[in-house]
């Protein structure tokens, strides 16, 4: 089977790295993957990756996502030159604007499976009433011009339930992870403490019981700030607290402001990008994901499988990877006390944190493996698509003769 893979930003996060182990395991199995993504202003690590697993790329430098119309128009041209270049049996979209811009570009083709990966709607974001109607309208067009839409959670399962004529083109397929090579602790401690030197912090040690860590782009989507707030409240009771955030984004410079007009240089650490983040996993005692808009993160899972404690928001999909007070803590986005509460909870019953950790990696060892995921889609790869529907001609009888008068 050939399979074209597109996707918008070539960076690395959630979605590139579904795209990767999609791409990546299809191709052990014997299929022909390539995969076509537009360009970022860092460094393409997703294009990395994929050429060292032997995956050919197609770069489309005009793809972005925010709204051009003469790029967007290039972009099109751009997916229908690949599309008739690979001519492949699968055509597989990720990312609102490769979606739209890919399923048009593919129905123009005539391509026979047309697949939609939704990573998390963007009308779930904290927009204007006529912003989110706008997203919520043109991803379902995107959802209409596909053949199928894979949905992660059951959260946005029920949302796209709610638009019409979509429903028999709706799958669920929840990620799957390869738990990821960890570090003990001490190991992962001493590399994030070189990394603390390297950035040239007054405090270079990470250690002690008071260390919570998060894997995060820096985007409003996040809450970072949230969470930063809600440390500044703890350091009276716990002066050696500590915050360390693994993730690079555009949100850098408020929250360094942040930092800086609080006092915590010394609390709070934006470490920056690092490759393979989650093996340093086990040098935090807490892990925080206080997002205020997510599908069903990464993070997270690879959070579980290092046997971590979480708090995080509950949005999106997380209410169905975390139980609330079972397997981590669960509050509300954008509630900075609330942050505060569990951060002081966790903290004074360490009891809990290895039952915490346990019952979630129990959770995500069972729920969310690789091979389920890609048997599944790969089934999805091969159903055939609905056939359309035939347009309804009424034939009308012929009006016989009329019989002369005698």
């Amino acid at each position: 089977m050939k399979i074209l893979q597109v996707i918008t930003k070539s960076n690395w996060g959630g979605a590139q790295r579904h795209v990767f182990d999609i791409a990546s395991e299809c191709k052990k199995l014997g299929h022909t993957v390539s995969v076509a993504l537009g360009q970022t202003d860092t460094e393409s690590e997703l294009a990395s990756r994929l050429t060292t697993a032997g995956i050919r790329t197609i770069p489309i430098d005009t793809l972005g996502r925010d709204v051009n119309i003469a790029r967007d128009g290039a972009s099109i041209g751009a997916i229908m030159r690949a599309i008739s270049s690979e001519k492949p049996d699968v055509i597989h979209l990720h990312s609102p604007k490769a979606a739209g811009l890919g399923a048009l570009s593919a129905r123009i083709l005539g391509t026979e499976k047309i697949v939609y990966t939704v990573h998390g709607w963007a009308f779930n974001e904290d927009r204007s009433l006529i912003q989110k109607t706008g997203i919520a309208f043109f991803s379902w067009l995107t959802m209409m011009l596909a053949t199928d839409v894979i949905l992660l959670s059951e959260y946005e399962l029920a949302q796209a339930q709610s638009f019409p004529f979509v429903s028999k083109k709706l799958s669920l397929i929840p990620l799957g992870i390869h738990a990821p090579k960890y570090l003990s602790q001490k190991a992962a401690r001493e590399a994030l403490s070189a990394k603390l030197v390297s950035l040239g912090h007054t405090r270079t040690e990470v250690k002690g019981t008071h260390v919570i860590g998060t894997i995060s782009e820096l985007h409003p989507n996040k809450g970072l700030i949230y969470a930063i707030n809600a440390v500044s409240a703890l350091i009276p009771t716990y002066p050696d607290i500590m915050f360390i955030v693994i993730g690079e984004g555009e949100q850098r410079p408020y929250l360094e402001a942040l930092i800086k007009e609080k006092g915590l240089s010394n609390n709070v650490f934006l470490l920056g990008k690092i490759s393979d983040a989650a093996t340093y996993l086990k040098a935090f005692n807490v892990f925080s994901l206080t997002s205020v808009k997510e599908g069903l993160p990464y993070a997270l899972l690879e959070a579980g499988l290092a046997d971590l404690p979480v708090i995080t928001t509950s949005v999106g999909g997380i209410p169905e990877i975390v139980h609330d007070m079972h397997s981590g803590i669960l509050i509300q986005p954008k509630k900075t006390r609330e942050i505060e509460y569990a951060f002081n909870f966790i903290f004074k019953h360490k009891s809990v944190q290895k039952d915490y950790g346990k019952a979630l990696h129990t959770t995500i060892a069972e729920r969310f493996k690789i091979e389920s995921m890609l048997t599944r889609t790969i089934t999805l790869y091969e159903k055939k698509p609905e056939p359309p529907i035939a347009p309804v001609t009424t034939s009308v009888p012929s009006t016989p003769a009329a019989t002369p008068a005698l």
